[in-house]
């Protein structure tokens, strides 16, 4: 598929009822709003559009809708906001609870998400019946789970991952996420639970909540070739991709970044969300 720059949001719009956006990265950076992208949801809604903001944040769907309207978004902006996090503890009970048991070993688990998925934790890993990550706190780097992930393994533990991303632009600065590990641990042979983008039950639950009919009516948006295209192409929905997100330190390595694109293919490309 041929990429096809686009200058201004207006020129798609019209294709399209349904708009699937990325928060980190699209819409803001974690401590202030993008006023442009801002205009683009407002633009969006005088046209009759449904708006649908989809994070892989650990966290539930209230507190990042919370989140938002911290940063200054109007819960009017939007129609629907689901999180990794939220399918992930819609999915526990299901996945994990009924087929290996309730024992946790959590792996850099904060108190806040033991608590709100009312966590039964353990640090001793020969109890455990399943392991846990979900949002990381900066500086960590792969290398702090290797003893980790030796042990879950030759436990066979199952990894339940509530924030699937690689990486994350935490205030312009690249920090590692909870996917990293995940994908190690599956790359490994591991057993791996994902539910954010670019997995299926995400978008499921958004095809669902919304009633959407027609694939070829829906758009996403974000900045992740791995998690927000790559899912928009799973679903075979059409993709805007953000350059100047999380793959901005690759742009200048022409061939990593080709690389990803012939892999991922994006419909569209915008350096940033604006009108």
């Amino acid at each position: 598929m041929l990429l096809k720059k686009i200058l201004s949001f207006k020129n798609v719009i019209n294709n399209y009822d349904y708009f699937l956006f990325d928060q980190w990265g699209v819409l803001h950076n974690g401590y202030k709003k993008f006023l442009e992208a801002e205009k683009c949801l407002e633009f969006l809604k005088l046209k009759n559009k449904k708006i649908i903001l989809i994070s892989n944040s650990a966290n539930p769907s209230l507190q990042s809708e919370a989140n938002l309207k911290r940063l200054g978004y109007s819960e009017k902006l939007f129609d629907y906001c689901v999180t990794s996090g939220q399918i992930a503890l819609n999915n526990i009970n299901k996945d994990i609870y009924q087929k290996y048991g309730r024992k946790c070993f959590p792996l850099e688990l904060s108190k806040e998400k033991i608590k709100y998925f009312d966590l039964d934790c353990t640090k001793n890993i020969e109890k455990a019946n399943f392991a846990m990550i979900a949002d990381l706190k900066d500086g960590l780097s792969i290398l702090d789970f290797a003893e980790y992930l030796d042990k879950i393994f030759k436990y066979k533990l199952p990894l339940l991952c509530a924030n699937p991303d690689y990486l994350v632009h935490n205030n312009n600065t690249l920090s590692m996420c909870g996917g990293t590990v995940a994908q190690l641990y599956s790359d490994l042979g591991g057993t791996v639970f994902r539910y954010g983008k670019p997995y299926e039950p995400i978008y499921e639950d958004i095809i669902k909540r919304m009633s959407i009919k027609n694939k070829k009516k829906v758009l996403v948006i974000g900045d992740s070739l791995w998690h927000d295209i790559a899912g928009g192409r799973k679903m075979k929905f059409d993709t805007l991709w953000i350059e100047n997100g999380v793959h901005k330190p690759q742009l200048t390595k022409k061939d990593d970044i080709n690389q990803l694109l012939n892999e991922f293919t994006p419909k569209y490309s915008m350096s940033e969300l604006k009108l």
